[in-house]
């Protein structure tokens, strides 16, 4: 859902950047970076990250799966999918320590509801766009609900599907086509029409995460801070190892 970047830090410390999510009822691909030193007189590690011995285990049963590298910083085993209710173990050594995780894939999220599946919004933009000059009213936000019996997180996000982009506000040149929502641990959200920037249709994901995701967010969306510096759950390393489950559908944006 976010993706690694290396960057410098003011205090260099050779260890590895996880950056592993475990989808239910996926194959997951587990990508390690380093670290990269901001002064070239710091004493860089020789370990390739390339040539790693990962290992996850499914922690009921002991089973491990040794994962292979593909060669660009990450790791895979095809035999090993995720399953939700199962919790997993990421482990491997790295510079004369042993870097370990865990984490349980959460069950699916139960009973969602959406109050509406379109919302139709007037278009807005410079005189003779053919969009209006001043915001309209904007519609009522769609209401989600959802089964939360045991105050888990939820986040919502949305990407808009069309190839061809037409804006809702037409000076908005390079919006992004994706927003999320805040975690929350209630079982209610909205999708405000504002936070649309675009019409057409739109896949609209309820994502189920763990406590070390909500950490993970808080820390890149309220900070300068970067993956490399975070540290969700990985001893001995930074980075995240956690698990998702999902629901999702399409809403349309439309023009009035």
């Amino acid at each position: 859902m976010v993706s690694c970047q290396k960057t410098d830090i003011s205090s260099f410390n050779d260890k590895p950047v996880v950056q592993a999510y475990l989808y239910a009822d996926s194959i997951p691909v587990i990508k390690i970076s380093k670290l990269i030193p901001f002064s070239s007189d710091m004493e860089f590690s020789s370990m390739d990250v390339t040539k790693l011995d990962v290992t996850i285990t499914e922690l009921s049963s002991g089973k491990q799966y040794i994962l292979s590298s593909l060669g660009d910083e990450t790791y895979k085993n095809e035999d090993l999918t995720v399953i939700a209710g199962k919790s997993y173990q990421l482990s491997f050594p790295y510079n004369g320590l042993l870097v370990t995780a865990e984490t349980t894939v959460p069950e699916k999220p139960q009973n969602v509801k959406f109050s509406a599946s379109s919302i139709v919004i007037s278009q807005m933009g410079e005189p003779g766009s053919g969009g209006i000059t001043e915001p309209p009213t904007m519609p009522s936000p769609i209401e989600i609900n959802w089964t939360n019996n045991d105050q888990s997180y939820y986040l919502v996000a949305a990407k808009n599907l069309e190839k061809i982009k037409d804006l809702i506000n037409t000076r908005n040149i390079g919006s992004s086509n994706f927003f999320r929502n805040q975690p929350v641990n209630t079982n209610y959200t909205e999708l405000n029409p504002q936070s649309f920037k675009y019409y057409g249709y739109h896949l609209v994901t309820l994502f189920k995460v763990q406590p070390e995701y909500v950490i993970f967010f808080q820390d890149t969306s309220n900070s300068s801070l970067s993956l490399t510096e975070i540290n969700a759950n990985i001893k001995n390393g930074y980075g995240i190892f956690t698990g998702i489950n999902l629901y999702s559908t399409l809403v349309l944006v439309a023009k009035p």
